[in-house]
């Protein structure tokens, strides 16, 4: 399939499947974080489609987001069972392979993680959560906050983002806390 098509065929199931903010908010992370990819010397246009992709399933019910978990043989831990909408990622991740044929792992990490990251995610990864943290339709991020963040190196902006979500909520979760501290760790030996 070509490049093109792949895309068109991506915009048309998103159109079909995502309130017209939610595909908005599609849009721009994917528009950001192909910019972010060729920055950081990926390939923008996976870059595109992983932000084009990434909230495919968000809109779906919880009860057909723990299904299609289960489907896969995986098994939510207790905080997805609580919050089953933290599932769309991996949902998104499975109708990026099945429906589109990205096969590529990291890309697919990518989606699957975009919602609370991991320790050791690739750079795809840390461009999607970045992009999708900050993209212009983001009402609750400023201006000044979004320009401070594109003048960092790829791990310190999203090392920022950590910071700034820990001031708004009482825990992250605990595997965007290990992400946070290995983060964090590493810009520290850096230093």
């Amino acid at each position: 399939m070509s490049r093109a098509n792949k895309e068109a065929r991506i915009l048309s199931y998103l159109r079909s499947n995502l309130s017209p903010r939610r595909l908005l908010h599609s849009l721009h992370t994917a528009e950001l974080c192909g910019n972010l990819a060729n920055r950081f010397g990926l390939d923008p246009r996976k870059g595109y489609w992983i932000g084009l992709l990434h909230d495919a399933a968000r809109e779906l019910p919880p009860e057909e987001l723990l299904q299609r978990t289960l489907s896969l043989g995986i098994q939510p831990d207790p905080l997805e069972q609580q919050n089953p909408v933290l599932l769309h990622g991996l949902v998104s991740a499975e109708i990026a392979r099945s429906r589109f044929g990205i096969e590529e792992s990291e890309l697919l990490e990518a989606i699957r993680h975009h919602t609370l990251g991991k320790p050791k995610l690739h750079p795809y990864g840390k461009v999607l959560y970045v992009a999708d943290s900050i993209e212009p339709s983001r009402t609750f991020v400023d201006e000044k906050f979004r320009s401070k963040i594109l003048s960092l190196p790829l791990d310190e902006m999203l090392l920022e983002i950590l910071e700034e979500e820990k001031k708004y909520r009482k825990n992250l979760a605990p595997i965007t806390r290990e992400m946070y501290d290995e983060l964090r760790g590493g810009i520290l030996e850096r230093a």
